[in-house]
Protein backbone atom coordinates (compact mmCIF):
# COMPACT_ATOMS: atom_id res chain seq x y z
CA UNK A 1 0.00 0.00 0.00
CA UNK A 2 1.29 3.64 -1.11
CA UNK A 3 1.45 6.62 0.49
CA UNK A 4 -0.88 7.49 -1.24
CA UNK A 5 -3.33 4.76 -0.98
CA UNK A 6 -2.95 5.51 2.60
CA UNK A 7 -4.01 9.19 2.68
CA UNK A 8 -7.19 8.49 0.53
CA UNK A 9 -8.20 6.06 3.50
CA UNK A 10 -8.25 8.45 5.92
CA UNK A 11 -9.06 10.94 3.98
CA UNK A 12 -12.61 8.89 3.31
CA UNK A 13 -12.59 7.59 7.02
CA UNK A 14 -12.61 11.36 8.15
CA UNK A 15 -15.05 12.24 5.37
CA UNK A 16 -13.15 14.62 3.26
CA UNK A 17 -13.52 15.44 -0.48
CA UNK A 18 -10.60 15.19 -3.26
CA UNK A 19 -11.36 19.37 -3.00
CA UNK A 20 -11.38 19.96 0.84
CA UNK A 21 -8.34 17.99 1.41
CA UNK A 22 -6.11 19.66 -1.01
CA UNK A 23 -7.93 23.06 -0.24
CA UNK A 24 -4.53 25.55 0.29
CA UNK A 25 -2.18 22.90 -0.60
CA UNK A 26 -2.61 22.07 -3.68
CA UNK A 27 -5.06 21.08 -6.23
CA UNK A 28 -7.88 18.67 -6.55
CA UNK A 29 -6.06 17.06 -9.82
CA UNK A 30 -2.72 16.92 -7.76
CA UNK A 31 -4.58 15.04 -4.85
CA UNK A 32 -6.24 12.64 -7.13
CA UNK A 33 -2.60 11.84 -8.47
CA UNK A 34 -0.94 11.66 -5.10
CA UNK A 35 -3.60 8.94 -3.89
CA UNK A 36 -3.45 6.94 -7.17
CA UNK A 37 0.45 6.89 -7.34
CA UNK A 38 0.45 8.78 -10.29
CA UNK A 39 2.81 11.64 -9.50
CA UNK A 40 6.01 12.36 -7.58
CA UNK A 41 4.84 14.57 -4.65
CA UNK A 42 6.92 17.00 -2.07
CA UNK A 43 7.08 15.63 1.37
CA UNK A 44 5.99 19.08 2.99
CA UNK A 45 2.56 18.41 0.61
CA UNK A 46 2.39 14.70 2.26
CA UNK A 47 3.21 16.48 5.84
CA UNK A 48 0.48 19.40 5.43
CA UNK A 49 -1.89 15.91 4.55
CA UNK A 50 -0.82 14.31 7.77
CA UNK A 51 -1.42 17.44 9.71
CA UNK A 52 -5.28 17.98 8.08
CA UNK A 53 -6.31 14.21 8.66
CA UNK A 54 -5.05 14.36 12.20
CA UNK A 55 -2.22 10.93 11.17
CA UNK A 56 1.14 10.46 11.37
CA UNK A 57 1.90 9.46 8.02
CA UNK A 58 5.41 7.40 9.14
CA UNK A 59 4.19 5.83 11.73
CA UNK A 60 1.07 4.39 9.10
CA UNK A 61 3.59 3.53 6.85
CA UNK A 62 5.81 1.59 9.39
CA UNK A 63 2.89 -0.12 10.30
CA UNK A 64 1.59 -1.01 7.25
CA UNK A 65 5.00 -2.60 6.08
CA UNK A 66 5.08 -4.55 9.57
CA UNK A 67 1.31 -5.49 8.86
CA UNK A 68 2.34 -8.62 7.20
CA UNK A 69 4.75 -10.29 9.82
CA UNK A 70 2.01 -8.95 12.26
CA UNK A 71 -0.57 -11.50 10.81
CA UNK A 72 1.34 -14.35 10.50
CA UNK A 73 2.75 -13.79 13.68
CA UNK A 74 -0.66 -13.92 14.80
CA UNK A 75 -1.02 -17.13 13.06
CA UNK A 76 1.26 -18.77 14.42
CA UNK A 77 0.81 -17.94 17.94
CA UNK A 78 -3.03 -19.26 17.35
CA UNK A 79 -1.76 -22.49 16.28
CA UNK A 80 0.41 -23.04 19.59
CA UNK A 81 -2.74 -21.61 21.26
CA UNK A 82 -0.82 -18.83 23.51
CA UNK A 83 -4.15 -17.45 24.17
CA UNK A 84 -2.73 -14.07 26.38
CA UNK A 85 -0.72 -13.10 22.72
CA UNK A 86 -3.38 -14.49 20.44
CA UNK A 87 -5.65 -11.56 22.41
CA UNK A 88 -3.09 -9.03 22.18
CA UNK A 89 -2.25 -9.01 18.52
CA UNK A 90 -6.15 -9.16 17.80
CA UNK A 91 -6.62 -5.83 19.80
CA UNK A 92 -3.43 -4.31 18.26
CA UNK A 93 -5.06 -5.67 14.78
CA UNK A 94 -8.59 -3.81 15.75
CA UNK A 95 -6.78 -0.18 16.17
CA UNK A 96 -5.57 -0.51 12.48
CA UNK A 97 -8.32 0.22 10.25
CA UNK A 98 -6.43 0.63 7.52
CA UNK A 99 -5.84 -3.56 7.36
CA UNK A 100 -9.78 -4.07 5.83
CA UNK A 101 -8.77 -1.79 2.23
CA UNK A 102 -5.33 -3.04 1.99
CA UNK A 103 -4.07 -6.22 0.12
CA UNK A 104 -3.96 -7.75 3.53
CA UNK A 105 -7.72 -7.98 4.11
CA UNK A 106 -8.60 -11.38 2.78
CA UNK A 107 -5.39 -13.13 5.19
CA UNK A 108 -7.02 -10.97 8.30
CA UNK A 109 -10.54 -12.20 7.38
CA UNK A 110 -9.01 -15.51 7.24
CA UNK A 111 -7.41 -15.23 10.29
CA UNK A 112 -10.37 -13.99 12.11
CA UNK A 113 -12.74 -16.98 11.18
CA UNK A 114 -9.42 -19.31 12.42
CA UNK A 115 -9.20 -17.39 15.64
CA UNK A 116 -13.17 -18.12 16.10
CA UNK A 117 -12.65 -21.72 15.10
CA UNK A 118 -9.97 -21.33 18.65
CA UNK A 119 -12.36 -20.04 20.76
CA UNK A 120 -15.10 -22.53 19.24
CA UNK A 121 -17.17 -19.84 18.21
CA UNK A 122 -18.47 -21.91 14.40
CA UNK A 123 -21.29 -19.26 13.40
CA UNK A 124 -18.51 -16.46 13.52
CA UNK A 125 -16.67 -18.83 11.74
CA UNK A 126 -18.77 -19.49 9.24
CA UNK A 127 -19.30 -16.02 9.14
CA UNK A 128 -15.95 -14.84 8.06
CA UNK A 129 -15.14 -17.72 5.84
CA UNK A 130 -18.40 -16.87 3.67
CA UNK A 131 -17.37 -13.49 3.62
CA UNK A 132 -13.96 -14.49 2.06
CA UNK A 133 -15.47 -16.57 -0.38
CA UNK A 134 -17.61 -14.02 -1.28
CA UNK A 135 -16.03 -10.82 -1.56
CA UNK A 136 -12.15 -12.12 -2.18
CA UNK A 137 -12.72 -14.81 -5.21
CA UNK A 138 -8.86 -15.08 -6.65
CA UNK A 139 -7.09 -15.75 -3.32
CA UNK A 140 -3.64 -15.46 -3.73
CA UNK A 141 -1.67 -19.18 -3.06
CA UNK A 142 -0.96 -19.03 0.71
CA UNK A 143 -4.79 -17.63 1.25
CA UNK A 144 -6.41 -20.39 -0.96
CA UNK A 145 -4.65 -22.84 0.77
CA UNK A 146 -5.32 -21.53 4.41
CA UNK A 147 -9.08 -21.09 3.26
CA UNK A 148 -9.33 -25.00 3.08
CA UNK A 149 -7.39 -25.87 5.71
CA UNK A 150 -9.75 -23.76 8.06
CA UNK A 151 -12.87 -25.09 6.24
CA UNK A 152 -10.98 -28.42 6.99
CA UNK A 153 -10.93 -27.43 10.64
CA UNK A 154 -14.72 -26.61 10.97
CA UNK A 155 -15.60 -29.47 8.91
CA UNK A 156 -14.24 -31.92 11.77
CA UNK A 157 -14.86 -29.59 14.36
CA UNK A 158 -18.56 -28.76 13.95
CA UNK A 159 -20.27 -31.21 12.67
CA UNK A 160 -23.34 -30.22 11.50
CA UNK A 161 -25.26 -33.01 9.91
CA UNK A 162 -23.36 -36.53 10.51
CA UNK A 163 -20.67 -36.84 11.72
CA UNK A 164 -19.31 -39.02 9.39
CA UNK A 165 -20.65 -36.46 6.43
CA UNK A 166 -18.72 -33.86 8.20
CA UNK A 167 -15.12 -36.31 8.48
CA UNK A 168 -15.25 -37.11 4.93
CA UNK A 169 -15.62 -33.46 3.87
CA UNK A 170 -12.74 -32.40 6.47
CA UNK A 171 -10.67 -34.85 4.39
CA UNK A 172 -11.57 -34.11 0.95
CA UNK A 173 -10.69 -30.23 1.28
CA UNK A 174 -7.87 -31.07 3.05
CA UNK A 175 -6.27 -33.06 0.73
CA UNK A 176 -7.02 -30.30 -1.53
CA UNK A 177 -3.88 -27.97 0.17
CA UNK A 178 -0.95 -27.84 -1.76
CA UNK A 179 1.62 -28.42 0.84
CA UNK A 180 4.97 -26.53 -1.65
CA UNK A 181 2.36 -22.84 -1.59
CA UNK A 182 1.09 -23.30 2.29
CA UNK A 183 3.64 -24.35 4.42
CA UNK A 184 1.89 -24.68 7.50
CA UNK A 185 1.73 -28.57 7.90
CA UNK A 186 0.14 -28.24 10.74
CA UNK A 187 -3.48 -29.49 8.44
CA UNK A 188 -1.38 -33.32 8.49
CA UNK A 189 -2.59 -33.38 11.73
CA UNK A 190 -6.19 -32.52 11.61
CA UNK A 191 -6.18 -35.30 8.50
CA UNK A 192 -5.15 -37.38 11.11
CA UNK A 193 -7.91 -36.66 13.45
CA UNK A 194 -10.46 -37.01 10.67
CA UNK A 195 -9.21 -40.19 10.11
CA UNK A 196 -8.81 -41.32 13.56
CA UNK A 197 -12.82 -40.80 14.02
CA UNK A 198 -13.52 -42.66 10.74
CA UNK A 199 -11.44 -45.72 12.12
CA UNK A 200 -9.37 -45.28 9.58
CA UNK A 201 -6.18 -46.03 12.13
CA UNK A 202 -3.12 -46.77 9.46
CA UNK A 203 -4.12 -43.27 8.11
CA UNK A 204 -4.21 -41.49 11.12
CA UNK A 205 -0.92 -42.90 11.97
CA UNK A 206 0.86 -41.84 8.88
CA UNK A 207 -0.49 -38.26 9.22
CA UNK A 208 -0.37 -38.06 12.49
CA UNK A 209 3.82 -39.26 12.34
CA UNK A 210 4.09 -36.12 9.42
CA UNK A 211 2.45 -33.93 11.82
CA UNK A 212 4.73 -34.56 14.84
CA UNK A 213 7.80 -34.53 12.95
CA UNK A 214 6.13 -30.87 11.38
CA UNK A 215 5.73 -29.84 15.17
CA UNK A 216 9.14 -30.74 16.51
CA UNK A 217 10.82 -28.41 13.90
CA UNK A 218 8.87 -25.70 14.85
CA UNK A 219 8.85 -26.32 18.87
CA UNK A 220 5.05 -26.90 19.24
CA UNK A 221 5.03 -29.09 22.16
CA UNK A 222 1.42 -28.61 22.85
CA UNK A 223 0.52 -30.43 18.88
CA UNK A 224 3.34 -32.60 19.58
CA UNK A 225 1.17 -34.42 22.37
CA UNK A 226 -2.08 -34.19 19.82
CA UNK A 227 0.04 -36.00 17.58
CA UNK A 228 1.41 -38.37 19.64
CA UNK A 229 -1.68 -39.21 21.11
CA UNK A 230 -3.70 -39.92 17.72
CA UNK A 231 -0.66 -42.53 17.11
CA UNK A 232 -1.25 -44.08 20.31
CA UNK A 233 -5.07 -44.50 19.80
CA UNK A 234 -4.01 -45.88 16.44
CA UNK A 235 -1.36 -48.06 17.93
CA UNK A 236 -4.16 -49.66 20.87
CA UNK A 237 -5.97 -50.79 17.60
CA UNK A 238 -3.71 -52.83 16.78
CA UNK A 239 -3.96 -56.14 18.12
CA UNK A 240 0.16 -56.70 17.02
CA UNK A 241 1.51 -53.84 19.17
CA UNK A 242 3.16 -54.69 22.55
CA UNK A 243 0.35 -53.27 24.88
CA UNK A 244 3.25 -52.27 27.58
CA UNK A 245 4.41 -50.06 25.22
CA UNK A 246 1.47 -48.18 24.39
CA UNK A 247 1.30 -47.41 28.58
CA UNK A 248 4.60 -46.61 28.62
CA UNK A 249 4.33 -43.66 25.52
CA UNK A 250 0.99 -42.78 27.80
CA UNK A 251 2.88 -42.19 30.63
CA UNK A 252 5.24 -40.65 29.03
CA UNK A 253 2.68 -38.09 27.59
CA UNK A 254 1.03 -37.56 30.99
CA UNK A 255 4.44 -36.91 32.66
CA UNK A 256 4.85 -33.92 29.80
CA UNK A 257 1.77 -32.44 29.85
CA UNK A 258 2.47 -31.87 33.96
CA UNK A 259 5.87 -30.90 32.94
CA UNK A 260 3.98 -28.01 30.47
CA UNK A 261 0.85 -27.50 32.12
CA UNK A 262 -1.62 -28.45 30.26
CA UNK A 263 -4.47 -30.09 32.16
CA UNK A 264 -7.06 -30.58 29.24
CA UNK A 265 -4.09 -32.54 27.24
CA UNK A 266 -3.71 -34.58 30.53
CA UNK A 267 -7.23 -35.58 31.44
CA UNK A 268 -7.87 -36.38 27.65
CA UNK A 269 -4.75 -38.65 27.98
CA UNK A 270 -5.96 -40.33 31.17
CA UNK A 271 -8.85 -41.22 29.56
CA UNK A 272 -7.76 -42.74 26.58
CA UNK A 273 -5.16 -45.01 28.45
CA UNK A 274 -8.25 -45.49 30.95
CA UNK A 275 -10.46 -46.95 28.28
CA UNK A 276 -6.97 -48.75 26.36
CA UNK A 277 -7.17 -51.03 29.70
CA UNK A 278 -11.32 -51.04 29.88
CA UNK A 279 -10.81 -52.80 26.37
CA UNK A 280 -8.34 -55.27 27.85
CA UNK A 281 -10.68 -55.75 30.77
CA UNK A 282 -8.00 -54.39 33.02
CA UNK A 283 -10.70 -52.40 35.19
CA UNK A 284 -8.40 -51.88 38.09
CA UNK A 285 -6.03 -49.66 35.98
CA UNK A 286 -8.87 -48.45 34.35
CA UNK A 287 -10.75 -47.21 37.40
CA UNK A 288 -7.82 -45.80 38.30
CA UNK A 289 -6.63 -43.84 35.25
CA UNK A 290 -10.51 -42.53 34.75
CA UNK A 291 -10.61 -41.60 38.07
CA UNK A 292 -7.34 -39.32 37.98
CA UNK A 293 -9.12 -37.93 34.74
CA UNK A 294 -12.04 -36.90 36.37
CA UNK A 295 -9.85 -34.52 39.06
CA UNK A 296 -9.12 -32.60 36.33
CA UNK A 297 -12.70 -31.94 34.68
CA UNK A 298 -14.82 -29.09 35.79
CA UNK A 299 -18.36 -30.00 37.51
CA UNK A 300 -20.51 -29.84 35.96
CA UNK A 301 -19.88 -29.85 32.65
CA UNK A 302 -20.58 -32.48 29.51
CA UNK A 303 -17.22 -33.38 29.63
CA UNK A 304 -17.45 -34.70 33.36
CA UNK A 305 -20.55 -36.55 32.21
CA UNK A 306 -18.60 -38.36 30.25
CA UNK A 307 -15.89 -39.43 32.35
CA UNK A 308 -18.51 -40.19 35.13
CA UNK A 309 -19.80 -42.26 33.06
CA UNK A 310 -16.97 -44.22 31.68
CA UNK A 311 -15.83 -44.49 35.47
CA UNK A 312 -19.31 -45.90 36.56
CA UNK A 313 -19.26 -48.42 33.68
CA UNK A 314 -15.83 -49.69 34.41
CA UNK A 315 -16.73 -50.45 37.93
CA UNK A 316 -20.14 -51.89 37.37
CA UNK A 317 -18.24 -54.58 35.07
CA UNK A 318 -15.31 -55.04 37.66
CA UNK A 319 -17.20 -55.03 40.31
CA UNK A 320 -15.42 -52.63 42.09
CA UNK A 321 -18.07 -51.05 43.65
CA UNK A 322 -20.52 -51.96 45.71
CA UNK A 323 -24.26 -51.73 43.91
CA UNK A 324 -26.15 -49.54 46.05
CA UNK A 325 -22.78 -47.08 45.95
CA UNK A 326 -23.14 -47.61 42.07
CA UNK A 327 -27.46 -46.54 42.08
CA UNK A 328 -26.05 -43.31 44.05
CA UNK A 329 -23.22 -42.60 41.92
CA UNK A 330 -25.71 -43.07 38.77
CA UNK A 331 -28.63 -40.87 40.23
CA UNK A 332 -26.04 -38.33 40.83
CA UNK A 333 -25.36 -38.02 36.96
CA UNK A 334 -28.89 -38.69 35.79
CA UNK A 335 -29.62 -35.20 37.93
CA UNK A 336 -26.57 -33.39 36.76
CA UNK A 337 -27.51 -34.20 32.91
CA UNK A 338 -31.33 -33.22 33.74
CA UNK A 339 -29.45 -29.83 34.96
CA UNK A 340 -27.22 -29.10 32.05
CA UNK A 341 -30.28 -30.26 29.87
CA UNK A 342 -28.34 -32.84 28.25
CA UNK A 343 -30.38 -35.55 26.47
CA UNK A 344 -27.91 -37.62 25.31
CA UNK A 345 -26.57 -37.98 28.91
CA UNK A 346 -30.25 -38.27 30.35
CA UNK A 347 -30.44 -41.45 28.40
CA UNK A 348 -27.09 -42.86 29.03
CA UNK A 349 -27.53 -42.26 32.62
CA UNK A 350 -30.77 -43.54 33.02
CA UNK A 351 -29.41 -46.65 31.19
CA UNK A 352 -26.86 -47.05 33.23
CA UNK A 353 -29.09 -47.27 36.58
CA UNK A 354 -31.37 -49.85 34.58
CA UNK A 355 -27.93 -51.74 34.16
CA UNK A 356 -26.93 -51.62 37.72
CA UNK A 357 -30.39 -52.40 38.94
CA UNK A 358 -30.46 -55.29 36.69
CA UNK A 359 -33.88 -54.38 35.05
CA UNK A 360 -32.62 -55.92 31.65
CA UNK A 361 -36.40 -55.55 30.19
CA UNK A 362 -36.55 -51.78 31.35
CA UNK A 363 -32.94 -51.83 29.61
CA UNK A 364 -34.11 -52.71 26.66
CA UNK A 365 -37.00 -51.01 26.20
CA UNK A 366 -35.59 -48.13 27.07
CA UNK A 367 -32.68 -49.16 24.20
CA UNK A 368 -36.00 -49.66 21.63
CA UNK A 369 -38.39 -46.78 22.29
CA UNK A 370 -35.80 -44.05 23.67
CA UNK A 371 -32.31 -44.27 22.97
CA UNK A 372 -31.84 -45.40 19.22
CA UNK A 373 -34.46 -43.01 17.91
CA UNK A 374 -32.45 -40.38 19.57
CA UNK A 375 -29.61 -41.51 18.72
CA UNK A 376 -30.11 -41.83 15.30
CA UNK A 377 -31.92 -38.54 14.76
CA UNK A 378 -29.12 -36.71 16.50
CA UNK A 379 -26.61 -38.56 13.97
CA UNK A 380 -24.86 -40.15 16.83
CA UNK A 381 -23.71 -42.97 15.15
CA UNK A 382 -21.12 -44.23 17.60
CA UNK A 383 -23.86 -44.31 20.18
CA UNK A 384 -26.28 -46.03 17.35
CA UNK A 385 -23.98 -48.47 16.84
CA UNK A 386 -23.13 -49.30 20.64
CA UNK A 387 -26.11 -49.95 21.60
CA UNK A 388 -28.12 -50.73 18.56
CA UNK A 389 -25.65 -53.83 18.90
CA UNK A 390 -26.55 -54.71 22.35
CA UNK A 391 -30.57 -54.67 21.37
CA UNK A 392 -29.39 -57.34 17.96
CA UNK A 393 -28.21 -58.94 20.51
CA UNK A 394 -31.07 -59.17 23.12
CA UNK A 395 -33.71 -59.69 19.88
CA UNK A 396 -31.17 -62.60 19.03
CA UNK A 397 -31.66 -64.10 22.30
CA UNK A 398 -35.06 -63.85 23.01
CA UNK A 399 -35.54 -64.73 18.93
CA UNK A 400 -37.78 -61.50 18.17
CA UNK A 401 -37.56 -62.56 13.95
CA UNK A 402 -39.13 -58.94 12.63
CA UNK A 403 -37.14 -57.10 14.94
CA UNK A 404 -33.92 -58.54 13.97
CA UNK A 405 -34.38 -57.83 10.36
CA UNK A 406 -35.06 -54.06 11.36
CA UNK A 407 -31.66 -53.43 13.69
CA UNK A 408 -30.10 -55.30 11.19
CA UNK A 409 -30.72 -52.51 8.59
CA UNK A 410 -30.48 -49.61 11.01
CA UNK A 411 -27.00 -50.91 11.89
CA UNK A 412 -26.05 -51.29 8.10
CA UNK A 413 -27.12 -47.90 6.56
CA UNK A 414 -24.69 -47.01 10.00
CA UNK A 415 -21.70 -48.77 8.53
CA UNK A 416 -22.20 -47.78 5.00
CA UNK A 417 -22.30 -44.31 6.32
CA UNK A 418 -19.25 -44.59 7.60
Amino acid sequence: MSVGEIIKFYRQIVGLTQEELGRGICSVTHVSKIERGQTPYASEIISLFSERLQIDIEKEVQRFENLGNQLHYWHKVIIMRRMKEVEEIKKELESTPIIGSSSYAALYNLLLARYFLLKQDFKMTYAFLTHVQSDYPDLPAYERNLYRHIWGIYYLLNYRHSKTESYQKAITILKEIDRNEYGNLEYYYHLAAAYQWMNSYVLAYSYAEKALRYYKEIDNFLGAIMAESIMLISLGNNIETDFKEVEAAYQKLIHNCELLNIPDKKTMLLNNLGYEYYRRKDYQNAKKSFKESLRLVDRPSVLYLQRWNNYLKCCLEGRLMRKAELLKHAREGLSMAQKLDTKVYKIVFKLLIHRIEENDEQYYQCIEEEALPYFTSSNSELLTNRYGKELYHHYVETEQYEKIVQIANLLIGSIHAE
